[in-house]
């Protein structure tokens, strides 16, 4: 899988104002349909800031089976580790229950736990490539984020695969209106970096492209990029809950949207602390255990 996600530069970044806006109108992209998928069975490990509305919204199934088949009623308290029975779902099934942390590998993490992963049933990525601080020599950067791709995340990640809000919080930027990114502006830019030795923060946020950013409060902000299209009623000022749709897969920004549309389709994912990221500078052991903790720790 090719490597062209816009993650980030090797120079801080300010506040950037939504480049999109100022562009020509465009219609927002109307979300592709994912593939029906048949309805399967499986176990699901319960996580902090899970309740059982959002569990039934997450898999595609009514409260009310997702009750009667655990022994539950409507007013039953959840607990972190609990395991509960789906029954009936269409959503991809999550890879696995929280994965072990290395115990060899200490960790502080800043960010700590109950973030949820932002595409149902991945996984972290088996490819460090995909992680923070992995370089991106077309551009003379680096990774900021976490890559969700197809064959690589446990889950297919299509075009049109829903970006689920990591944690409660504000939308702060929405990308409803979105310039594709043209051949002739994609050789200006490539030539820019390439002149200047690292991507400033302008010609990065073209690289992300489409995109949308949620604040969590304490510093924590959750960027969500290459997206296809956000829904209608995504607007920002509005406060979203952990597990809500807030944008679909797709690779607005990536070079290939222009050379190979449809070959990036992926969601790239950052974990901002003010103006730095999850995981860096770390190597990529220390990096997989810190998101290990913040999407499966408790």
């Amino acid at each position: 899988m090719s490597a062209a996600c816009g993650g980030g530069s090797g120079a801080n970044e300010a506040t950037p104002t939504q480049l999109a806006a100022s562009a020509s109108p465009t219609p927002t992209i109307p979300p592709t349909e994912a593939p029906t998928a048949t309805p399967r069975d499986f176990d699901y490990t319960v996580e902090d800031g899970d309740t059982l509305g959002a569990i039934a919204d997450r898999f595609g199934i009514s409260v009310e089976t997702l009750v009667s088949t655990n022994g539950l009623t409507l007013d039953s308290l959840l607990s972190v580790g609990q395991v509960l029975r789906i029954v009936g779902s269409t959503v991809p099934q999550p890879a696995s229950s929280a994965p072990t942390l290395d115990p060899s590998i200490e960790i502080d993490n800043p960010a700590g736990t109950g973030w949820l992963i932002p595409v149902a049933g991945a996984c972290i990525p088996i490819e460090d490539n995909q992680l923070p601080n992995a370089p991106r020599e077309y551009r003379n950067g680096v990774h900021e984020g976490v890559d969700f791709f197809t064959d690589f995340a446990c889950v297919d990640v299509e075009m049109g695969t829903p970006a689920l809000a990591a944690k409660a919080g504000r939308v702060i930027r929405a990308d409803h209106i979105y310039k594709p990114t043209t051949q002739s502006e994609l050789d200006d830019l490539l030539a820019k970096v390439a002149a200047q030795g690292f991507t400033d923060t302008a010609t990065l946020d073209r690289f992300r492209g489409r995109q949308v950013w949620i604040d969590h409060g304490d510093g924590f902000i959750t960027r969500y990029a290459h997206l296809e299209g956000v829904p209608e009623d995504l607007l920002v000022g509005a406060n979203v809950e952990r597990g809500d749709v807030i944008g679909f897969v797709g690779d607005s920004g990536t070079p290939e949207s222009v050379t190979n549309p449809g070959f990036e389709n992926h969601l790239h994912f950052e974990l901002r602390i003010g103006t730095s990221f999850l995981g860096e500078g770390e190597p990529p052991e220390v990096v997989r255990a810190l998101y290990t903790d913040a999407f499966f720790g408790q």
